[in-house]
């Protein structure tokens, strides 16, 4: 029969290089009857699969003998015996090539008659036809195809609810009973097909066709029937049927149309494509996007040429198949992937079938380019500020600069403008946020923010970093609160650090001065210069570390932050220079069963100091040498049980240490603290942090600790307990964690002790006992149950009587989140004063999620004024009601209490779709 190859495979080269730009699926070349790629002359060579078309000869006349008594008559396929390349069409049909086209299609007529019993048995589809060029005729053998059928296309507009039979066809799919705790029912799953290979251009990659049928007309219209699957790389597009106008230079597919690509599905009842413009056209089509968990549906979807793509009555979600609980629905929807922008008109954001937002005009982002518009608002109430409203706004000035500006309007107090300005550059990463509200309607006085971060490397191994943050008035965090990434803690730091380094030493400068909104103002480093340094020798076992120090620390004594005049220290409102020199060398002998480790060293600090209101020595000096050996061993055995082997060990250590430090009674405090009471604090070689104190000691620390690990390494048990010896009385200015005196002959036994029964839960504690009525001085215990599948159990409890009934600290905080089913959960939490019988904060929770949205509605009554905690005043609380949702893919509106509470016990950010 006659064909036009070239005309013919134009057909499938139109489709396919309209639509999309990734690879997809298809099936193995190999098991194709022959396959063809456009020469560059632009003619069109086949190649013959002779064994596969021999198997498939073979199992058409078993079946023909099946069915009939007398098989049709066969094709013969004997002339392909070899690759051909197809002549060029002629210019018009002669008498004779009307003819052979006619016998062939009778011949086709004939055999699918004759099989068509075998046809009603496949109900994947119908058969298919492989043909094969031989000059001016075609050589054919039918084959099976299986072809998906598919649900009714909805209308753009409306919900369909889909059986998951039925959804099946959108590539989702149920889980299975206790597959998932989540609150998606299923899943979108690619299909499993081979991917075609090829490194090459696309327009200069081979087209494969499948068809049960082909022929061209007089009047220049050609046409492919049953089963036709059309791929060029890694595309695939597959329909019942269709044409090829030569004259007008329009191809149509149509009866189930469907487009694959990897990660995109694209179903219309038919495409039309202008093979001059490039535009290609789905009409009532749907598309799925499997990896952003998208779908939506249009009356007609457009591929342009220039690769725009147009949705007319369109809308998407991100919804499971069969819900509709939120989409975005516009008359049309363009996508440029040149400017990764999308433009909607018309727009509406449908809840439940019900418009609740409509905007003549949305302009968003279709890819990870940043691009400016609106961000999604954001609403909150509270009894203190009435309603608070953020419209965000999102400027992006250029591929290194960005801006987003935050009106916000508070009902109670006015305006206020929150700023955000990013810049990267090669060296450096840098944000400035501001904020600022003009006459609080409240207050009565203007309101702001000014934060600055920077991290840079200035040089080859010179790294610099600024964090600086000043707000308008002690109270600005506590009225106004705020959503920018700046500090805040009761000291907010205004800080700049440099650093060099080198392989055995490292050098660090830095200034570090603060704003004090509560409590009481601490040292400043103005400034700090630091060199730290190590060597080692006998193959890492001898090793020498020294650090040297200058500080020059200052206070701001005019604020009513300051410590006053009368305060009982006399060196709260001191200032001056501190010299650190520390210089140590040490032995490490290490072997599996235990460690000996002697260490000597030098511990220096001198001082030249200044005080407005006492007379103190100006040039006090520290000085201690420290000589310790610090030892242990590691003991094991096999312990089974009737749940399994485990290894239990038995560690006993030994810490021997000498400190001869000078009276230190004329030295300052500036940046040093005693270590609490612990396990491990009995082990520590000055008993202090920081520079400015060393405990004055002969002792000698015994611990005794052992675990039990599972066979699997896990430490499921440890119980551990240690005490000090003293052999001399301790300066009192420096005391040891744990003394009172410093006369005592040995402290009190710090214990320790872990248990993991399962896995994720584990329950520790840590305290104190009396060496002489072995009673309980001070007990920190903490419950912690985090097994992985969104459930989350915290219970924390510490009691202190060690110390003065009225500086007693007894205190419980408890917070959870469970899951009540797949799409209910309960979250609260509770933190309680024991000693005042004061609530600290109380927050209460439920959330509602489904598969492609969420609602969170959270109480919470929380103290305003921490300070009040100390200081026995009145504590000042206030109350709010917070309701957020969260659509997926869209983010969140409303103002949300719950997640922040969720960050702070669990570390972890929401994710875009509500998740943790």
């Amino acid at each position: 029969m006659p064909f036009d190859t070239r005309a013919g495979f134009k057909l499938s080269l139109a489709i396919a290089a309209a639509l999309g730009s990734q690879g997809l699926h298809a099936q193995n070349t190999t098991e194709r009857l022959w396959s063809c790629d456009l020469a560059p002359d632009g003619e069109w060579k086949c190649d013959v699969n002779e064994a596969a078309m021999k198997e498939q000869e073979a199992a058409a006349k078993a079946a023909a003998s099946a069915t009939v008594e007398e098989p049709p008559e066969e094709p013969d396929t004997n002339t392909a015996k070899a690759p051909v390349e197809p002549a060029p069409a002629p210019a018009k049909a002669t008498a004779d090539t009307v003819a052979d086209e006619q016998s062939t299609r009778v011949r086709i007529a004939e055999k699918r008659r004759t099989q068509e019993a075998d046809l009603k048995l496949n109900a994947s589809g119908p058969d298919e036809w492989n043909c094969v060029a031989d000059g001016d005729s075609w050589a054919c053998k039918q084959t099976a195809s299986r072809v998906l059928q598919s649900a009714p296309l909805p209308s753009p507009r409306k919900a369909v609810v889909l059986a998951p039979e039925q959804a099946a066809y959108l590539d989702w799919y149920p889980y299975a009973a206790g597959e998932t705790t989540g609150a998606c029912t299923g899943r979108y799953i690619q299909p499993e097909l081979d991917y075609l290979q090829d490194d090459r251009p696309l327009d200069q990659q081979p087209v494969l066709i499948d068809a049960l049928n082909s022929s061209a007309a007089l009047d220049g219209l050609t046409t492919l029937e049953g089963g036709i699957q059309i791929q060029r790389g890694g595309r695939m597009i597959s329909s019942t049927r269709g044409e090829y106008n030569r004259e007008t230079n329009q191809a149509r597919l149509f009866g189930e149309v469907r487009y694959r690509e990897p990660g995109f599905l694209l179903l219309g009842e038919q495409a039309d494509a202008d093979m001059l413009s490039g535009d290609t056209r789905f009409h009532n089509a749907q598309y799925v996007m499997h990896e952003e968990h998208m779908r939506g549906q249009a009356s007609r979807i457009t591929r342009f040429g220039d690769n725009r793509v147009r949705l007319d009555e369109g809308a998407l979600t991100y919804c499971e198949p069969g819900s509709n609980a939120w989409q975005l629905a516009a008359d049309s929807i363009v996508l440029d992937p040149e400017t990764g922008r999308g433009v909607a008109r018309h727009a509406s954001l449908d809840v439940m079938g019900v418009p609740v937002l409509y905007t003549p005009y949305l302009s968003f982002p279709i890819d990870d380019r940043r691009q400016s518009g609106f961000l999604y608002p954001s609403i909150r109430y509270s009894a203190s500020n009435g309603i608070d409203l953020s419209v965000p706004y999102y400027f992006n000035i250029a591929p290194n600069v960005d801006d987003t500006l935050t009106p916000r309007y508070i009902g109670e107090r006015g305006l206020l403008l929150e700023n955000e300005l990013r810049y990267m550059n090669s060296w450096s990463s840098n944000r400035l946020s501001t904020a600022w509200m003009s006459n609080d309607d409240k207050l009565g006085e203007d309101r702001w923010v000014l934060g600055l971060n920077h991290n840079g490397e200035l040089l080859d191994n010179l790294y610099s970093h600024v964090d600086f943050t000043r707000v308008s008035d002690d109270d600005y965090y506590e009225d106004l609160s705020t959503s920018l990434e700046v500090q805040r803690d009761d000291h907010l730091d205004q800080r700049l650090d440099l650093t060099y380094r080198q392989p055995n030493w490292n050098l660090y400068f830095s200034t570090q001065s603060y704003q004090t909104i509560s409590g009481t103002t601490p040292y400043e480093r103005l400034p700090q210069l630091h060199l730290q340094g190590w060597e080692s020798y006998l193959g890492n076992a001898l090793n020498l570390d020294y650090d040297a120090e200058f500080v020059r620390f200052d206070r701001d004594l005019d604020s009513r932050y300051a410590p006053s005049v009368s305060a009982s220290d006399v060196h709260d409102r001191t200032t001056g220079d501190r010299i650190h020199l520390e210089p140590r060398l040490s032995l490490a002998l290490d072997r599996p069963w235990g460690y000996l480790r002697p260490s000597a060293g030098l511990w220096y600090s001198q001082y030249d100091l200044e005080n407005d209101s006492f007379d103190i020595d100006a040039r006090p000096s520290v000085a201690a040498g420290l000589v310790s050996l610090d030892s242990g061993l590691m003991l094991e055995r096999g312990y089974n049980t009737d749940k399994g082997t485990y290894t239990q060990t038995l560690e006993p250590r030994l810490f021997l240490l000498h400190a001869s430090a000078e009276d230190q009674d004329d030295a300052p405090i500036f940046d040093s603290s005693e270590l609490d009471f612990t396990y491990y604090s009995l082990f520590h070689t000055t008993g202090w942090s920081g520079n400015d104190r060393i405990a004055d000691t002969s002792q000698a620390s015994l611990g005794l600790s052992s675990a039990l690990y599972s066979s699997q390494g896990q430490e499921v048990m440890r119980l551990a307990a240690a005490q000090a010896y003293y052999f001399s009385d301790r300066d009192a200015a420096a005391l040891r964690p744990g003394d009172i005196t410093g006369r005592e002959n040995s402290t009190n036994l710090a214990t320790l002790a872990s248990w993991s029964p399962l896995p994720n839960l584990r329950l520790s504690h840590n305290g104190e006992i009396d060496r002489n009525s072995y009673d309980l001085l001070e007990q920190n215990y903490k419950l912690s149950f985090r097994p992985g599948d969104r459930r989350l159990f915290y219970l924390s409890y510490r009691d202190n009587t060690r110390k003065k009934p009225i500086d007693g600290n007894q205190q419980l905080d408890m917070a959870f989140r469970w899951p009540i089913n797949n799409q209910w959960t309960g979250y609260g939490r509770l933190q309680q004063d024991l000693d005042a019988s004061e609530n600290l904060e109380t927050l209460l929770g439920i959330e509602y999620s489904s598969c492609c949205w969420k609602v969170r509605l959270t109480g919470r009554r929380w103290v305003v004024d921490p300070d009040s905690i100390d200081t026995g005043e009145a504590f000042e609380t206030d109350n709010g009601v917070f309701l957020q949702f969260v659509l997926r893919g869209l983010g969140s509106f409303g103002q949300d209490q719950g997640s922040e509470y969720l960050k702070e016990v669990t570390g972890y950010d929401e994710d875009e779709d509500g998740t943790f």
